[in-house]
């Protein structure tokens, strides 16, 4: 019975393994036919770019499916290990024979083994089959580049009349697409054509207005300067445009008013339209031909209009290029049209560029002459331009071409980086942030000073720059030949697959988890705001309680704070067992003193023997608790000196605290009198004095000690207690005083009268007698008679 209940349970065990196995081997075998499609439709693309993209991208879900049926089958492999490690190798000849059930159970278990190892192995090689598809895709899509580019033409269509007689009867078929697709919506569906029209303008102008108004009340806005004339003439009307074209033509689509052809067609036209507009709006916004106060580049008024008007010309060219080159491809135009179109645009872009080049933007301050542009600029114009003409002559129209529109394109794109890394700069300026309306909202929010904001707007200035880089680079890219899934993956490898050694790095789950740690972070002080201004403020809460609660979330918000980010990051939080035998071993070597003193601060923090506000006396300081932490605690003096204790002393010594349960004190004042008066006398008054002072405390009422004689005085002292402690020395200066002016006036009453001393020596007599001899010797004035 326990046999047959073993094998049930073995059975059991077995069977979804083998489903598992099987059904891995059914999806390997559909993979294995994709990839033969693949295969089949890679020989016939050869020569279609678009084609090729596009199965480049139905191979990237076969790869994962790979990964994921692989990740599938090792945990069983793994199980299937340990099991056989249990029941350990087969007996020897030598050795006693094992029972039948493990010998059936060892076997189906290597017989499983066999069966996923074979399955990976095929898995493996259909992984190596489907990178190979993937590198043979770029090296023909690479070859195929190579070929356009390279690929010498017979400049000799551009001068026949047969191709302007081309060009001539291929516009005359636009015109007639357009004119009569507008006539048959304009009679049969004017009502929709006209909602079309109004519901695209109203948006534009709406979407204008909206972001304006939004970027209006923008804080940063402080910043852009005399980038703000760039900002607001390019970005915001270029948005507005985008969704405006966008809208019509989603519109137009919907009311059926477009044919395959005009569809092609309209769609060519709205991104030309879109492209020359914003260039038009870049350029004036970098040399600002009307506005000299917001030109980002120097130059005189009469050079900025010629450089403004040269830059939209260029632009106007290969924008129409690029439209034409769409027409050509609509309505299968013949080779010798495509080549002069190109040709031509070449040609005109490349004298264009000369122009820009040979010019001269500046003036020289000290002699007023006109300077040209820096080596560093007109020499790679003109040898671009040259490049152009002398590659065109060559019959290597399309290696002119792609150069051209290079020039145009990737340096919008560049033009467009550099006003987004000089806001970076001015972001980044000292002391700017923390001027600005959102770091004064930022100060208020969070509570941070000044330094910790001017750090967050070069933080600020780091993330401009990485928009800008991230967002360029692959324009850039994209431009030069490369295609959006090679883009897609090289980021993708870059920011989720970095091996150093042994080691995985994820540039991804690192910021996610930076990112998440942030969020926690806020999140803390947020609640520890609410928790202290709210919560226990209105519950009438003792300071020290809400300083200790307070200061306990905060740790602890940071530490889960701390665990989500790492393991956002990627980090297994299991080995943290690994860091904290580190710790600890780091604790033997020398850091017994820093753990000491952080766990004295959790127990100070718990028992509070003392708590921010309180008075308290140490043998090193005397003060006022400012702030308990975890490592030490801040004490400010009387004389508002800070000294900061680590917590291990306070812990271990002894720490006087005048404010513990209430803010009750004694003062103690001693007096002295002189011998001469009845002891009895000056107990009495110092108790009348004591008990008239309003801010003693008749309950104890205050009590005078007579401590003895010591020669010639008597020594007492007068003990009072009052409400508050900190008024002690108030107190104590104006008990004393009373108390001189109550033996003063003492003194005073009972002093004796002196009596007057009319004893005159003889010298003194003499001297008085001389003086009234004088007196009578001296003649009187007579007076006049009426």
């Amino acid at each position: 019975m326990r046999l047959l209940f073993s094998l049930l349970l073995f059975l059991a065990l077995l069977a979804p393994a083998r489903a598992d196995t099987a059904e891995a081997s059914a999806q390997l075998a559909a993979i294995v036919e994709q990839l033969a499609l693949i295969d089949k439709a890679i020989d016939e693309k050869r020569n279609d770019d678009e084609a090729l993209v596009a199965i480049r991208v139905r191979l990237e879900p076969i790869a994962k499916d790979l990964i994921a049926l692989g990740v599938a089958l090792r945990p069983r492999l793994t199980e299937i290990n340990r099991r056989l490690e249990e029941i350990g190798p087969p007996p020897k000849s030598d050795e006693p024979p094992e029972l039948a059930e493990v010998t059936s159970e060892r076997r189906a278990l290597l017989q499983e083994k066999a069966r996923i190892n074979a399955v990976l192995g095929e898995a493996e090689a259909v992984s190596i089959r489907a990178n190979d598809a993937v590198d043979e895709i770029s090296a023909i899509r690479r070859e195929l580049f190579s070929n356009t580019l390279f690929r010498r033409t017979d400049i000799g269509v551009v001068f026949d009349p047969q191709a302007l007689k081309s060009f001539r009867s291929e516009l005359n078929a636009v015109a007639q697409q357009v004119t009569s697709r507008i006539k048959f919506m304009y009679n049969f569906r004017g009502k929709s054509l006209a909602l079309a029209l109004g519901l695209s303008l109203v948006f534009g102008f709406a979407t204008a207005w909206g972001i304006r108004r939004l970027l209006r009340v923008n804080p940063l806005a402080i910043y852009i300067r005399r980038l703000s004339g760039a900002f607001w003439t390019t970005v915001i009307p270029a948005l507005a445009a985008a969704a405006s074209l966008a809208l019509a033509y989603g519109l137009f689509s919907y009311f059926g008013v477009f044919t395959e052809q005009l569809r092609a067609l309209t769609e060519a036209f709205l991104i030309s339209v879109a492209a020359i507009f914003f260039i038009q709006r870049l350029a004036g916004a970098i040399f600002a031909p009307r506005h000299p106060d917001r030109r980002l580049i120097p130059v005189t008024n009469s050079a900025a209009r010629t450089l403004f008007l040269l830059s939209l010309a260029i632009a106007v060219v290969q924008v129409a290029d690029y439209f034409f080159g769409r027409v050509n491809s609509i309505f299968a135009s013949p080779l010798s049209l495509t080549v002069a179109k190109s040709f031509v645009s070449s040609i005109t872009i490349s004298l264009l560029l000369a122009l820009v080049a040979i010019a001269k933007p500046f003036t020289d301050e000290a002699t007023g002459a006109r300077r040209e542009w820096p080596g560093w600029i007109r020499t790679p114009l003109l040898l671009i331009a040259l490049f152009i003409i002398v590659a065109a002559l060559s019959g290597y129209v399309g290696l002119a071409r792609f150069t051209s529109a290079q020039v145009v394109v990737t340096g919008a794109i560049l033009a467009t980086m550099f006003i987004g890394v000089q806001s970076g700069h001015i972001l980044a300026a000292e002391g700017a942030f923390p001027r600005s309306a959102l770091g004064q909202k930022v100060k208020t929010w969070f509570s941070i000073s000044d330094t910790a904001l001017d750090q967050l707007g070069l933080l600020l200035s780091f993330l401009v720059y990485f928009v800008v880089l991230a967002i360029g680079l692959p324009l850039i890219l994209l431009q030069w030949g490369f295609n959006q899934i090679d883009i897609r993956t090289w980021l993708y490898k870059a920011f989720t697959d970095i091996t150093i050694g042994t080691v995985s790095i994820s540039l991804v789950g690192i910021l996610f988890g930076i990112l998440l740690f942030a969020l926690g972070f806020l999140f803390t002080r947020q609640f520890q705001f609410w928790l202290d201004r709210t919560v226990m403020a209105r519950s009438r809460v003792d300071p020290g309680v809400r300083n200790s609660i307070r200061t306990v979330v905060g740790y602890l918000g940071v530490a889960i704070a701390g665990m989500i980010g790492l393991s956002a990051a990627g980090f297994d939080l299991s080995n943290l067992a690994i860091v904290a035998g580190a710790l600890s071993l780091g604790i033997g070597f020398g850091l017994q003193n820093v753990v000491n003193n952080f766990v004295s601060g959790l127990i100070l923090l718990a028992e509070r023997p003392f708590k921010v506000g309180d008075w308290i006396e140490t043998g090193k300081a005397s003060g006022l608790v400012k702030k308990i932490s975890v490592r030490a605690t801040e004490i400010e003096t009387f004389q508002h000196q800070t000294v900061t204790l680590p917590n291990s002393e306070l812990i271990n010594s002894a720490v006087g605290n005048w404010t513990h349960r209430n803010n009750w004190g004694r003062v103690d004042i001693p007096i002295t009198a002189p011998v001469g008066r009845h002891p009895r006398e000056v107990y009495d008054i110092l108790i009348e004095i004591g008990s008239k002072d309003p801010a003693v405390l008749k309950s104890p009422a205050p009590t005078a000690i007579f401590k003895g004689i010591n020669g010639a005085v008597m020594e007492f002292e007068l003990r009072v207690h009052i409400p508050e402690v900190f008024d002690s020395s108030v107190v104590a200066t104006r008990i004393r005083f009373e108390i001189f002016d109550a033996f003063e006036r003492i003194a005073m009453d009972t002093a004796p009268v002196p009596r007057a001393n009319l004893t005159l020596s003889l010298p003194d007599l003499e001297a008085l007698a001389q003086a009234i001899d004088k007196v009578k010797a001296k003649p009187r004035r007579r007076r006049p008679e009426r």
